[in-house]
């Protein structure tokens, strides 16, 4: 058993200022991700989408992460508080980000960007959609080491003892940061490789990879549940509907399908 309680959420203090973990691991994240961009883009010789442009889209996407990711938190999570403490909502140092919130906001940022600079949104969401799980890795690692998003009570010998938890619990925090970001990763890396203009079909399988992993990681997850799941894993069925939908879009051909199968 593990106690992860002992483990402070706070990575450094500067001029009084306290610094999270979580903070830090969307910094990081952010960095690696684009460097990582940087060089699938060269090793391709893409054509269609330049290093430039994926530099250009950094503050969107910054944005659309933390304006999305918070929103959709508050009306995914919470909207029973925060439409009655409307100021609570900018405090983002409070913690509460969503991913499907910030999802969307990203998409929003995609859409916008794509339409100033005449790029093609698809090229552009299949790179983000790459580099995604390295965010998502260290995400819910900071989520593991904040002591937050834990599961359920767990005899298993790797349950964990999380603050405001008596009892060991399921560490799904670390269930997460291994599927949506070590297999997610493996498995966006081997498409790139072998599809790396096959535009829309890598965005269809990452969604499909997160909201089949959130899907399955929620059954265990110590949640609030609406009609037998949790708000999670309704909002991830929908993201399932629309992945498959937009896998099929982009191998619409029957010689598109089975190249993309072989």
């Amino acid at each position: 058993m593990i106690d992860v309680s002992l483990l402070s959420p706070v990575c450094f203090t500067v001029l009084g200022v306290d610094v999270y973990w979580y903070g830090v691991a969307y910094v990081v994240g952010m960095i690696l991700a684009v460097m990582y961009a940087h060089h699938l883009l060269r090793r391709s010789g893409e054509t269609i989408l330049s290093v430039q442009d994926v530099d250009a889209f950094v503050p969107w996407a910054w944005v659309g992460i933390l304006v999305g990711g918070r929103l959709g938190h508050v009306v995914f999570y919470g909207w029973s508080y925060y439409a009655h403490h409307l100021m609570e909502i900018v405090k983002f140092r409070d913690g509460g980000m969503s991913f499907h919130g910030g999802l969307l906001g990203v998409g929003v940022a995609v859409f916008v960007f794509c339409s100033r600079r005449h790029i093609s949104v698809l090229s552009l969401m299949d790179i983000a959609s790459t580099v995604a799980p390295i965010g998502l890795f260290l995400g819910r690692v900071a989520n593991f080491v904040n002591n937050e998003l834990y599961g359920i009570p767990t005899k298993m010998p790797w349950g964990c003892t999380f603050r405001g938890a008596v009892e060991p619990r399921h560490p799904t925090q670390l269930y997460e940061a291994m599927l949506e970001g070590v297999i997610t990763f493996a498995v966006m890396f081997f498409l790139w490789k072998r599809h790396p203009k096959r535009s829309g079909v890598l965005t269809a399988v990452f969604l499909l990879c997160y909201a089949t992993s959130r899907i399955l990681v929620d059954f265990v997850k110590d949640t609030p549940h609406h009609l037998g799941l949790t708000m999670g894993q309704w909002l991830s069925i929908e993201l399932v509907a629309v992945s498959l939908g937009l896998l099929l879009s982009a191998l619409r051909k029957r010689e598109d399908l089975l190249d993309f199968l072989s």
